[in-house]
C-alpha cells in the first residue's frame, strides 16, 4: 500500500515538474530575461527536455524510415514486375525472330524450287505422344490440296509423307518411322543405291543395301532416288555417318544422320506437283 502512494506521489510530482516546465518555456519566449527561479528550473529539466526531444527525433526519425522502406519495397516490387514483363517481351521477340528466319528460308526455298514443285505450306499443329519422333499433324487437309502419299519436305531436306487426310488436317509419317523406306543415291557418286530406313530415333537413319564395291564416305550427301512414285528426285536425306559390312560381306551399311531437325519442326512444304529432273538425268546418260 505504501508503495503504491509512493508511486502515485512520484507520478504526480513528474506530470507538475513538467507542466512547470512547458509553462515556464512557454511565458519566457516573449521575454529577454528570465527569473532565476526559471533558470534554475530550466537547467533542471533541460536533460529531460533533450531526452523528449531525441526520443521524439528518433520516433520522427523512425517513421520516416519505416515510410520509406515500405514505399522502397514496393517499388522493388513494381521493378520485378517490369523485369518479368521484359523478360516475356523478350522471349517473345526472340520467337518472333526465329519465326522470320524460319519463314524467310522457306520462302528462299519456295523461289529457288518454283520451277520444280508446287507447294502447299502447312504449319505443324501436333504430335503424338506416343510417336514423338513418328508423326506429326499439319493444319491443311483436302479442302487444302493435300493427298495421300504426297511428300513432305521443308529448306533443310526430307520430311516424310502423308499418310492420314480429312477435310482440315492431315497426318504426315516422318522418315524416322521404323515403316518408312526411301529409295536413295549418293548425291557425289550418283552410282550407289541404296533404301533409307528409319531407325526411330530423330537423330539418325539407316541406308542399307550399299554394293560393297561402293565408292562411299563419312560425309557423303545421301539424296532420294526418285526410283518411286512418292519422292522426287534429289531430295536431301541426310549425311553418311558411319559405314559397317554386313555379315554376308556384299553389301554395306550405313548410319545417316537426317538434314531435318525433326524436334524442332513448325513449318513444312507439302509437294502436290513437281517436274522431273530432265537437264540432271540428260546430263548423267552424256
Amino acid at each position: 500500500m505504501l508503495k503504491l502512494i509512493k508511486n502515485k506521489v512520484l507520478w504526480i510530482v513528474t506530470v507538475t515538474l513538467i507542466l512547470i516546465l512547458v509553462m515556464i518555456t512557454a511565458t519566457s519566449s516573449d521575454r529577454e530575461e528570465i527569473t532565476f527561479i526559471e533558470q534554475i528550473t530550466g537547467d533542471a529539466f533541460a536533460p529531460l527536455q533533450r531526452g523528449m526531444n531525441e526520443l521524439t527525433d528518433y520516433i520522427a526519425g523512425f517513421n520516416y524510415v519505416f515510410t520509406e522502406r515500405r514505399h522502397l519495397m514496393q517499388e522493388i516490387d513494381d521493378l520485378r514486375m517490369d523485369i518479368q514483363e521484359l523478360k516475356i517481351e523478350n522471349q517473345q521477340l526472340k520467337e518472333f525472330e526465329a519465326e522470320v528466319i524460319r519463314l524467310r528460308q522457306i520462302v528462299e526455298f519456295i523461289d529457288d524450287s518454283q520451277d520444280r514443285y508446287d507447294f502447299i505450306p502447312a504449319r505443324v499443329i501436333a504430335r503424338s505422344p506416343n510417336n514423338w519422333y513418328k508423326t506429326l499433324t499439319i493444319n491443311k487437309g483436302a479442302k487444302h490440296g493435300i493427298e495421300k502419299n504426297m511428300a513432305v519436305i521443308n529448306a533443310d531436306g526430307l520430311v516424310g509423307r502423308v499418310m492420314n487426310v480429312s477435310n482440315n488436317n492431315s497426318q504426315v509419317y516422318l522418315i524416322t518411322d521404323r515403316e518408312i523406306a526411301v529409295g536413295s543415291i549418293l548425291q557425289e557418286t550418283r552410282e550407289t543405291n541404296g533404301i533409307v530406313e528409319g531407325t526411330g530415333d530423330n537423330l539418325s537413319l539407316r541406308m542399307v543395301n550399299i554394293p560393297y564395291y561402293s565408292d562411299v564416305e563419312e560425309g557423303d550427301r545421301v539424296i532420294t532416288s526418285g526410283l518411286s512414285e512418292i519422292y522426287p528426285k534429289g531430295i536431301l536425306i541426310g549425311y553418311i555417318n558411319k559405314i559397317t559390312t554386313e555379315p554376308n560381306g556384299l553389301l554395306l551399311s550405313a548410319s545417316v544422320i537426317p538434314a531435318v531437325a525433326f524436334d524442332k519442326l513448325e513449318e513444312v512444304l507439302v509437294i502436290n506437283d513437281y517436274a522431273p529432273l530432265i537437264e540432271e538425268e540428260e546430263g548423267e546418260e552424256e
